[in-house]
């Protein structure tokens, strides 16, 4: 709509040159006073193509009227009254008008663009800083429930490892015993992922493929499933193999989350879809499921800590993958696919690409 409405506009701009232009050649060579409102009027559309296109619609405006005005200023066709003097001085002032006009007009949309382009960069800080601080609070407190809880489950874990050697493996105690243990150590696993996001440890930067590291973790999971039936479709980046420099069992670790919830959201009989490129300095692996794709919750708050749309999830997964992607100076983002399903797409920097 407004592409269609700026060439009106510039429609309208050589309309009026050219209704000028008739008025000059169809007025008699006795009416000064009309020669010299019609000169003038040709400023006008310079001024609007100024308007409309910077600098290079100012100065074409002048030129059309130039080119224009000067069979009807030098005799060729009728004849303009005015002198040479001021015909020519006439025929300057539209190339400088519309040079000046659309240099002004061209300065102040790139400034308007830098602005704009500030004020997307402040209102991403803001962003970022907000939710820094949204993840050291959050950081802080699963570190201290964590140690809090983390001590008395070692004594429960303990305990029901004593009492259920008093009972044969077949006696009912012994079974809700062993319940006792599995529980407490699927509780003691979620509370190492608390201290794993609270308290990160450094990364340990060495250069390796990590094409490489996404192959073993589909082969891991199409080994185990973990009862999911999803089909993995990898299109292999091919015989390169591409270094990146980075923690390796960390970026693994990503590289797993993501995996293991595209085949969780994919479901039994599911399909995911994974691509990998090597361009631009970046190493890209993207991931499509067939699942229902992303709510608008998920979308706005699948980074944020403890958000989870799983009945036994922690909502740590892609929480510590986002950080660690950035802390590899890459990107993660989520999407919807326009066919369907959910997208997950990561971004991290070649060897050598940060200089």
């Amino acid at each position: 709509m407004k592409w269609q409405r700026s060439h009106m506009y510039l429609v309208g701009v050589y309309l009026a040159i050219g209704i000028v232009s008739v008025l000059h050649y169809s007025t008699g060579t006795h009416a000064h006073q009309l020669h010299d409102i019609y000169r003038r009027l040709y400023y006008l559309p310079i001024i609007l193509a100024a308007f409309l296109h910077g600098l290079p619609g100012g100065l074409l405006a002048a030129g059309v009227v130039c080119l224009a005005y000067f069979p009807h200023a030098f005799g060729h066709i009728t004849s303009d009254p005015a002198s040479n003097t001021e015909k020519l001085l006439e025929m300057f002032l539209y190339l400088a008008v519309g040079l000046v006009t659309g240099y002004l007009v061209s300065r102040l949309k790139r400034a308007q663009e830098e602005l704009q382009t500030s004020l997307e960069q402040l209102r991403s800080t803001e962003s970022q800083l907000l939710t820094t601080a949204k993840l050291a609070a959050v950081g802080r407190l699963s570190a201290g429930l964590a140690h809090e809880i983390r001590n008395p489950l070692a004594s429960i874990k303990g305990s029901a490892e004593i009492l259920a050697d008093d009972f044969p493996p077949d006696h009912r105690k012994h079974l809700m015993l062993r319940v006792l243990l599995e529980e407490s150590e699927r509780l003691n696993n979620v509370l190492a992922r608390f201290l794993a996001f609270a308290r990160p440890r450094r990364l340990e930067q060495r250069d390796f493929a990590i094409s490489s590291e996404i192959e073993d973790v589909i082969t891991l999971l199409e080994g185990q499933k973990h009862g999911q039936a999803a089909q993995v479709h990898y299109d292999s980046i091919g015989k390169d193999r591409p270094q990146i420099r980075g923690d390796r069992e960390q970026l693994r670790q990503v590289v797993l989350n993501v995996l293991l919830n595209a085949c969780q959201a994919a479901g039994p009989g599911g399909s995911v879809w994974v691509v990998c490129e090597a361009r631009d300095g970046l190493f890209r692996l993207r991931v499509r499921d067939s699942g229902p794709g992303f709510s608008h919750d998920a979308l706005e708050n699948v980074f944020t800590p403890f958000f989870t749309t799983k009945e036994e999830g922690s909502g740590l997964g892609l929480a510590i993958s986002h950080r660690i992607v950035e802390l590899h100076g890459g990107r993660i983002q989520i999407s919807n696919d326009a066919g369907g399903g959910g997208v997950v797409e990561v971004e991290v920097p070649l060897r050598g690409a940060n200089g």
